[in-house]
């Protein structure tokens, strides 16, 4: 399947900003290897690296869940314009779970304001694309409406 393919049936249609990564998971597992884990606190929350572990499948280190988390974290910054200052990582909550099109992403402290205040939630997702990459994305969409429309 093609990426774009891929992005156009997991994408939502109501989007505000978006961004994608590359993520070269061979790099990853050398970054992780060299910093002995503490790259992994620094940049997930106890939630994310727990669920990643559970939700690894056989064969697949929870480490590259993390990897392409990575990157879905790395498109909410290219889709929201940058990282706001005294803002990191974990302001950035991505709920992974492996086999859906796309992931809940929950923003924090400034990151939180900003979507609040453009009136947009974040999803992301990531696929594989063979040969150790990934591509990653994010998206700030415009929720639905509820049924009915508006009042």
């Amino acid at each position: 399947m093609e990426i774009s393919e891929v992005l156009r049936a997991s994408m939502p249609r109501d989007v505000h900003s978006a961004g994608l990564d590359l993520v070269d998971l061979c790099r990853w597992d050398l970054a992780v290897a060299r910093t002995k884990g503490e790259l992994l606190q620094r940049v997930f929350t106890l939630a994310e690296r727990r669920a990643a572990e559970s939700r690894s499948g056989p064969g697949t280190p929870h480490e590259r869940l993390l990897g392409k988390v990575f990157g879905v974290k790395e498109g909410v910054i290219k889709a929201v314009g940058g990282l706001p200052k005294d803002t990191g990582f974990k302001d950035i909550e991505v709920d992974a779970v492996p086999g859906r099109p796309a992931w809940p992403v929950r923003l924090h402290g400034e990151l939180g304001r900003w979507a609040a205040d453009h009136g947009v939630e974040m999803v992301g997702g990531a696929h594989d694309l063979g040969d150790d990459m990934a591509a990653a994305w994010a998206v700030a969409r415009t929720p639905a409406e509820p049924e009915g429309g508006t009042p």
